[in-house]
């Protein structure tokens, strides 16, 4: 009799363990891959240059670089700054590797949040969540 007792025991604790250890991998799964904080109110103004999108993150948005034009001859010769931003894919508007984003006149990209996301070789990165909008 106490042989089962210990048995059941070790079986009820065996059933536990296993349901906390499977809770802590799906959780930690779902929220290291990227992770997208919204401002109540919008931030700084980030830009008033153009973004050339450098990767698509699913149906979630896109990174781009910031590039700014060298002012010699064709509008089209910039160069990148290195600041990178994460665009929200919103109002029906997604985004396409190497897709230009230009600024109008008038308007400036400003920080909206911030996300964070895991690279290729595992380190975590935060970026500003940018919008364009009037200056």
């Amino acid at each position: 009799m106490k042989q089962a007792g210990i048995f059941i025991a070790g079986m009820v604790c065996g059933v536990i363990l296993f349901c906390i250890i499977a809770t802590a991998i799906t959780r930690n799964g779902a929220n290291g891959s990227s992770d997208v904080t919204l401002f109540e109110q919008e931030g700084n103004t980030v830009s008033t240059n153009s973004f050339k999108v450098f990767q698509v993150i699913g149906s979630e948005g896109a990174l781009a670089m910031e590039t700014r034009p060298l002012g010699i001859g064709s509008e089209d010769l910039s160069v990148s700054t290195n600041l990178v931003v994460f665009f929200l894919n919103k109002d029906g508007v997604s985004y396409y590797d190497d897709q230009i984003i230009k600024v109008p006149a008038g308007k400036c990209v400003k920080q909206i949040g911030i996300y964070k996301y895991l690279t290729k070789d595992e380190r975590e990165k935060t970026v500003p969540i940018v919008d364009i909008r009037d200056r």
